[in-house]
């Protein structure tokens, strides 16, 4: 709903850019909007509380179910995997992201990386210059793309430099967050599993 304020005996409405009209001087069709808009949000919000239980509630439960397979062989549990039931025409995929980041070793290993095109010259392959100025491109964050980094890694380069390099990188590279996903499928009519979408937008 409109926010509101009421001085005296009057009720005044709140736009946007705070400005207060009386509330008898709003039109009918502005109120219905408003109430309309509303009523979608806090149905949107209640759905949004109950998804957000619903996936606390199956972390706890999937987390529970996998470190008692564990406990089970003496182990604890670390990483991803599938499960299926019986019929195998039902899984639960759990999936573990990390988020990598890289220290100020980053910096010095490109200092380095560059010596080594400097000192080639023409002699540079022009799709390792090309790698390396991708794998050093930065994001609208300020951040370089980890993946491109470990792409840059696996070039092999015949250079005592490079090889300083890509050992800089390795120690630079540190995980800065980790997120677990979890994606629950069923079989389609043509046997395919499918994903059961939670993502309201997607549906």
């Amino acid at each position: 709903m409109a926010k509101t304020v009421k001085k005296g005996k009057v009720v005044y409405w709140i736009d946007g850019e705070g400005t207060l009209t009386p509330e008898k001087y709003i039109d009918k069709s502005l109120k219905d909007r408003d109430q309309f808009v509303s009523s979608c949000v806090c149905k949107a919000r209640q759905m949004h509380t109950v998804l957000k239980n619903f996936k606390r509630e199956m972390e706890r439960e999937i987390a529970k179910f996998l470190e008692n397979s564990a406990q089970r062989e003496g182990e604890e549990w670390v990483g991803g995997t599938t499960l299926y039931n019986f019929s195998m025409d039902e899984s639960i995929t759990i999936k573990i992201a990390k988020k990598w980041t890289f220290d100020e070793k980053l910096q010095i290993a490109k200092q380095k990386i560059d010596r080594v095109i400097q000192a080639r010259s023409e002699g540079s392959d022009d799709l390792i210059v090309a790698l390396v100025n991708r794998a050093f491109k930065v994001d609208y964050k300020g951040e370089v793309d980890a993946k491109q980094m470990l792409g840059l890694r696996q070039l092999k380069v015949d250079d005592p430099l490079w090889q300083e390099a890509m050992e800089l990188i390795a120690d630079s590279q540190k995980v800065q967050s980790t997120k677990t996903y979890f994606y629950f499928q069923e079989a389609g009519p043509d046997g395919k599993m499918v994903n059961i979408v939670l993502d309201f937008a997607a549906l």
